[in-house]
């Protein structure tokens, strides 16, 4: 079970003495740690039992499991118990209408059925998948009605690129046959994930679902929210039809309304069908777990305020509810169990919320808050805030430093050394290299693996090709993260200590920036986004200016490059080095990587107003290549 090295005590609270606990150095007999403990079994799992089961919507069919169940020295026995909750089921919240399609892949898939067609909330995160959802759907209903509307409930990897398995194509949404419904702001929440973050989420989030790893008992369990994450081809649509506060309207005869509920996505929305007596909650309840307030991947930051705010928007609709679905796991039944569950999800935000407020303004730096901010009792045992997923302790931080940033008020952070000195530095306080190696090896045999983890890193940020202080250090990540039972802190240990050890396969990661994606934004997000792929120390001296004219569209752009940046402009600027007259397509093609802008051309298919070799000068500026990301061994 996982133990941390230390308690942080809060002394001003108590009116201890700091001085009288601080006169001892550095004793290797504190490796025997206190415990912090958040894999505790409680003596009954809640997410199975009985009182919880009768609340379950009825199931249509039930097939094998995705899982990881079989207990294993590997796993954590809290783990695999939660996995034999996810095999493939196909729950109907209401009788011949909802249909929700859990288990088949991490998002959990609500087919609706209307007079002439189907309503589908995430299509999810493949083709591959979604086809065998569809497949599975009409064999166990004889449901062969065409797809007449699909429901982005927001943005991530696992809801929207699967429309295509669907039975959707590009032709039937640009005719008006397939509405697409979204958040007003999903484009550009998908173009920051994509073309400017898009390289090192895509190396994070394949680091914390394991997507490196593989599914078997020294990786992949499950992925928290569902029972495995399907990767494979995607398809995406842009969304025809867009939600704003609120939208109702009516699909094949079923009326919905669709409205904004912040949560998991700051382009949430979920879906309450008024005739039916049913809400969809999409990801404002994420799944059976304490939510993601931060998520481990990387975020912007979750305001935690607006997400229970959000809960309470979705309350109001659950409220008038039988019968609930979400994008992660099962279906419920009974208003008056899905209220409760939704409020006490609601009071757990608020409650890490105000808590780390509460401290924060008593002076607690992120790392007090880890141990003085815990959910009461009734919180903590609720089936829906287990921390399969999100936890407390990572959260906390993440609220400090949406309020405060990622300073303390302690001038020391200021005045630190550089990254790599200090790795030294601390080296050479503990007595050396071979020193910090035998304290690391004897924390590991003492199990203290947080301790072994944090001394060994000084090591390989002082020297990272330190064969010896790299195998420590995956050891004990290695160690530390069999024992996790939430998949974030499992994962991103065991992708780590293979990223140390040198086994880590990196292929097959969902790729933010994937071309797919790409080619659904305008030409303006494209090109505006190339800044953030300039070379300063190639640019500063610049004085570059390059104008796109968008023939087909009758759009203008430009760049000036000066300073180290690539200033961007909806217009071409004035005395140019180059004026590029092209029609989208071509833009769209050296996106997709079909083919370069100055061939294009040269082939007819635009022209260039000055020297078409300065194209040469301006792509000099940028670096385009990818990066190999480390993120445990630096």
């Amino acid at each position: 079970m996982r133990k941390l090295p230390y308690i942080f005590v809060f002394f001003i609270f108590w009116g201890c003495d700091k001085n009288q606990t601080d006169k001892h150095s550095f004793n290797e007999n504190l490796l025997t740690p206190e415990v912090i403990d958040h894999n505790v079994p409680l003596e009954t799992e809640p997410y199975a039992d009985e009182e919880i089961l009768k609340n379950l919507a009825p199931i249509r069919a039930r097939f094998n499991n995705l899982a990881i169940t079989k207990e294993s020295d590997f796993i954590n026995d809290r783990m695999t118990s939660f996995g034999k909750q996810m095999p493939k089921t196909i729950y109907e919240p209401v009788k011949n209408k909802a249909f929700l399609m859990a288990g088949w892949q991490l998002t959990s898939t609500l087919i609706v059925v209307g007079n002439d067609g189907l309503i589908v909330v995430d299509p999810g995160e493949s083709d591959e998948a979604s086809e065998r959802i569809l497949n599975d759907f009409r064999k166990e209903t004889n449901i062969q009605l065409p797809v007449k509307a699909v429901v982005y409930s927001h943005r991530h990897p696992d809801h929207s690129f699967g429309s295509e398995g669907m039975g959707v194509t590009q032709k039937q949404v640009n005719n008006g046959n397939v509405k697409v419904f979204a958040h007003h702001q999903f484009m550009e929440y998908l173009a920051n994930d994509a073309s400017v973050v898009g390289s090192i989420l895509t190396e994070r989030t394949a680091y914390g679902g394991a997507t490196y790893l593989g599914q078997n008992e020294k990786g992949l369990v499950h992925a928290g929210l569902g029972p495995t994450f399907a990767g494979g081809k995607i398809s995406f649509y842009r969304p025809t039809e867009i939600v704003k506060g609120k939208l109702e309207t009516e699909v094949a005869g079923v009326k919905m309304v669709l409205f904004e509920a912040y949560g998991d996505a700051e382009d949430e929305i979920d879906v309450y069908f008024p005739d039916l007596k049913h809400v969809h909650g999409s990801e404002t309840i994420q799944g059976e777990s304490f939510p993601n307030l931060y998520t481990l991947r990387g975020t912007k930051y979750r305001d935690l305020v607006k997400w229970y705010k959000g809960v309470d928007n979705l309350l109001e609709y659950a409220k008038k509810s039988n019968s609930y679905s979400h994008s992660h796991m099962r279906s419920w039944v009974g208003n008056k169990f899905i209220v409760e569950r939704i409020q006490n999800y609601r009071d757990a935000i608020q409650f890490t919320h105000d808590q780390s407020i509460y401290y924060m303004n008593q002076g607690a730096t992120p790392e007090e808050l880890v141990t003085l901010v815990k959910l009461p009792e009734n919180l903590k045992k609720d089936p829906w805030l287990q921390e399969f997923y999100g936890s407390v302790e990572h959260v906390v931080r993440n609220v400090y430093n949406g309020y405060l940033g990622w300073y303390s008020g302690d001038a020391t952070a200021l005045a630190t050394p550089s990254f790599k000195r200090k790795a030294e530095l601390y080296t050479s306080a503990m007595g050396g290299r071979d020193n910090v190696l035998k304290i690391a090896n004897k924390a590991i045999e003492a199990k203290d693996y947080g301790w072994a983890m944090e001394i060994t890193t000084h090591l390989i940020r002082s020297n990272p090709e330190d064969a010896e202080a790299r195998k420590v250090k995956a050891k004990a990540m290695e160690s530390w993260g069999y024992e996790q039972a939430n998949i974030y802190y499992r994962n991103f240990a065991l992708s780590g200590a293979k990223e140390l050890d040198g086994s880590l396969d990196k292929s097959g990661a969902f790729d933010f920036a994937n071309p797919v994606i790409i080619q659904q934004f305008g030409i303006g997000t494209i090109l505006e986004n190339l800044r953030v792929k300039i070379n300063a120390s190639k640019a500063v001296d610049a004085n570059f200016k390059i104008g796109f004219n968008i023939t087909d569209r009758k759009e203008k752009y430009g760049f000036h490059v000066r300073n180290g940046i690539a200033a961007f402009y909806e217009k071409i600027p004035e005395d140019a080095n180059l004026v590029l007259n092209i029609p989208s397509s071509v833009v769209y093609d050296f996106v997709l990587g079909k083919g370069r802008v100055k061939d294009a051309i040269n082939k007819g298919q635009g022209t260039a107003k000055g020297d078409l070799n300065q194209l040469d000068v301006f792509a000099s500026f940028f670096d385009f290549n990818k990066t190999n990301i480390n993120l445990s061994s630096r």
